[in-house]
């Protein structure tokens, strides 16, 4: 196995671990659906070259996502919450260590975020 693919095997273990899965994208965007309080959520998610996409269902339904790139021994990511206004209007909310009770997700992505780069700190 390749550093690479050892690497990659590091970071897939690692979201698993925490309670994700991976995005197995079958075409350029996929959708997923969450519910909450008898409504359907939905997020749209993009396949971006060379990343892997990690996502988990937070507080209320919302979703926090992790997409990887892992190149030349260097972890890089893009940590987000997605958000579909209206069904058409996509937004990426950043992670947020103070949000309040009602962006308990954006906190916790947080949270999530922290660990990551203590792992990766850790292993470098």
């Amino acid at each position: 196995m390749t550093d690479e693919q050892t690497l990659r095997s590091l970071i897939d273990a690692w979201f698993r671990k925490e309670g994700f899965k991976q995005m197995r994208f079958q075409g350029p965007t996929e959708r997923i659906t969450s519910h909450n309080m008898d409504h359907t959520l939905v997020y749209k998610l993009h396949n971006r070259p060379d990343h892997l996409t990690f996502y988990k269902e937070s507080t209320g339904g919302s979703l926090i996502v992790f997409e990887v790139s892992t190149q030349d021994g260097k972890v890089s990511y893009d940590g987000y919450c997605p958000l579909l206004l209206f069904g058409i209007w996509e937004r990426k909310l950043s992670f947020k260590a103070n949000a309040g009770k009602l962006a308990a997700y954006r906190k916790e992505g947080s949270e999530v975020e922290q660990r990551l780069l203590k792992m990766l700190e850790g292993r470098g």
